[in-house]
């Protein structure tokens, strides 16, 4: 008996029976259709009339739940309670795969609860609810800084007014200023000495009133219009210092407006830096807070400069009191030398009242003395003020240039770079595959393990149970050509099964491979198959009926299928059971079908699985010779 009689041998029997052969052909046509229609569009639409429990309610909750509602994914299960132990309780019970409850306060944080039993969809959901909330947190982030942004240009258009006010403060002041030195020269101007001659030439020359009264009525009128003149300066100075006070009190109020609007972009701000800088070392975030910092300086500034201000309009108060005392004290003087004047005639009769009208005018002089020299501590005030004015409003006018550049920094960043400063765009590399392309090089991985593993196993059992295998080797044969024989014979029917799973998932799901790539699919699949049919012929030799044979199969494919990495990723499982996984034959052989079918690669890339899964093939095909051998010698 030659090789091709043994492989004859084979096929007719599978010939015979007819059930066999059929599943031959059906098993992989039928495989590939429920697999196929499972994960065909999967990848597509994703998770579907998902339950999800509601519980509680708020405004922006009721927004996430519309958001995740229009996304068609989820039934929503509202329940009428604000018991969150409700919502958690309906999760652990199986009502729902998911629940999330909504406080009242909003400032609470809302409670997602997952039932983590369904390892497939949890991970997903949790996905979900994160990207939603993070799309709804950068739209209210959004429309708050992009109010900030309008209330820091109101701020930023309400520095130039205020510049403007400072420069006019800052001229009044000079021109009081140059009024109060007037009236220093004009009080200057007033002989008092000569004054105090005349009464007391008055008082020891009251016998030669007759001859000195011409001279005396001529000082008088002197006098008269030396204080007319007087009057009319301690009016201006009033005048002038009424409309400083008003222009002070404008200034005062408008500082007030600016600290109180400066106060008010200081607690936006600080409540922006508060809400947004979970990490305070962000730029967004250093630049907020050294704008705070200045607002608070300038409002200081603002505070020391103001309480000079209104010292000022309070020295001002006093300087108008004692004017309108010294006018209303002239204004008396001028009419008891009017009628000195008009009594002079009736001197002898009147003597008295002359002496009292030169009291009077002594104190007046007095008061005059006095107005001169708080007039001259006014103008030595002035002067300071005017200086100190000077250098504030240098000061002053360096800082608002400065917070108005600040001010304009931060404005010319956009809302949206600080709402999201990062931005991740995805883009899938597999544009034209659906999920059932990405799980082909699985299928018919698994496919041709069970039925390499099963067949060949159970081939060599019924070999040796049936005594065909002793029979066979009592003719030229060798035990070397039987199993070559067998091996040949299973790699046909394996690559008979590769090409049927490749032609239905073209006719029904039109996953089609390049031409190119056919040589390669079909060179991993003759040595997949060949490493599976070696390991079942080992595993045959220990087997005593076909029985054992699959339930050892089983055994050995089974752990082999989990520990592939196809239903638990190899990133979820622990190191030990990765290097066990990347060891295995199935591992192997879905990396090479991998590399075919989705990346494409060349043979350089296949080596590296190729050679062990012929090791594996050698290794089993090895063992099963010794063993059988041994038998047969035995």
């Amino acid at each position: 008996m030659s090789i091709i009689s043994v492989i004859n041998k084979d096929f007719l029997v599978y010939i015979r029976h007819r059930k066999t052969l059929l599943l031959i052909f059906l098993a992989p046509i039928l495989i590939m259709i429920l697999i196929g229609s499972v994960f065909s569009g999967a990848s597509g639409e994703g998770l579907k009339e998902v339950k999800l429990g509601v519980g509680g309610g708020s405004t922006l909750g009721n927004d996430i739940i519309e958001e995740l509602n229009s996304s068609k994914m989820f039934i929503i299960v509202k329940e009428n309670t604000f018991d969150p132990s409700v919502i958690e309780d309906g999760v652990k019970k199986g009502k729902y795969s998911a629940g999330i409850f909504i406080p009242e306060n909003q400032t609470q944080s809302m409670k997602l609860y997952i039932d983590n039993s369904r390892v497939q969809i949890a991970p997903v959901i949790s996905t979900v609810f994160l990207t939603t909330t993070e799309k709804m947190s950068y739209v209210l982030t959004l429309g708050f800084i992009s109010k900030l942004w309008e209330n820091l240009g109101e701020m930023e258009s309400e520095l130039g007014p205020l510049k403007e006010g400072v420069f006019l403060i800052n001229g009044n002041i000079s021109r009081l200023n140059n009024d109060t030195q007037n009236v220093l020269v004009r009080l200057d101007e007033i002989n008092v000495t000569r004054m105090n001659k005349s009464i007391n030439m008055m008082k020891t020359t009251l016998d030669q009133m007759g001859i000195d009264l011409s001279r005396t009525s001529v000082d008088i009128n002197t006098t008269r219009n030396d204080i007319l003149e007087l009057d009319k300066n301690v009016s201006s100075i009033y005048n002038d210092s009424a409309a400083l006070r008003d222009d002070l009190k404008l200034v005062v109020d408008n500082i007030d407006s600016t600290d109180a609007a400066l106060l008010a972009i200081q607690a936006d701000l600080q409540s922006t830096y508060h809400s947004t800088c979970a990490i305070p070392s962000t730029p967004q975030c250093i630049s907020i807070a050294n704008t705070v910092l200045q607002i608070q300086n300038t409002r200081a500034l603002l505070l020391e400069k103001t309480d000079r201000i209104r010292s000022l309009y309070n020295g001002l108060a006093n300087v108008a009191q004692k004017g309108s005392e010294l006018h209303e004290k002239l204004i008396r003087t001028d009419i008891r030398l009017q009628n000195m004047q008009a009594l002079i005639g009736n001197y002898i009769f009147e003597i008295t009242n002359i002496q009292g009208n030169i009291s009077t005018i002594q104190t007046a002089i007095v008061i005059l003395e006095k107005v001169k020299t708080q007039s001259a501590n006014v103008s030595i005030q002035m002067n300071n003020l005017s200086t100190e004015m000077e250098n504030s409003t240098s000061n002053l006018i360096s800082e608002i240039n400065l917070t108005k550049g600040i001010l304009g920094d931060v404005r010319n960043k956009s809302p949206a770079a600080i709402a999201a400063p990062i931005k991740l765009e995805r883009e899938q590399v597999f544009k034209d595959m659906s999920y059932l392309d990405f799980l082909m090089p699985a299928i018919v991985s698994i496919v041709l393990m069970f039925i390499s593993f099963l067949l060949s196993s159970i081939t060599i059992v019924q070999e040796r149970t049936k005594k065909t295998l002793l029979r066979t080797l009592l003719t030229p044969l060798s035990l070397e050509e039987f199993i070559f024989a067998k091996t040949l014979a299973l790699i046909l029917i394996a690559m008979l099964q590769g090409i049927i799973l490749v032609v239905v998932a073209f006719l029904f799901y039109g996953i089609l491979i390049p031409a190119s790539q056919l040589g390669l699919l079909f060179l991993v699949i003759l040595v997949y198959s060949a490493a599976f049919i070696g390991i079942g012929m080992a595993v045959a030799t220990f087997a005593e009926s076909e029985n054992t044979a699959m339930l050892s199969s089983l055994v050995l494919s089974i752990p082999m299928l989990f520990l592939c990495g196809v239903f638990f990723p190899f990133e979820t499982m622990p190191q030990l059971m990765v290097k066990i996984g990347s060891a295995l034959p199935i591992t192997m052989g879905i990396r090479a079908l991998d590399s075919v079918l989705i990346y494409q690669e060349g043979f350089g890339a296949l080596s590296g699985y190729l050679l062990p899964l012929l090791l594996y093939g050698i290794a089993g095909l090895g063992m099963a010779y010794i063993l059988l051998r041994k038998e047969i010698m035995d």
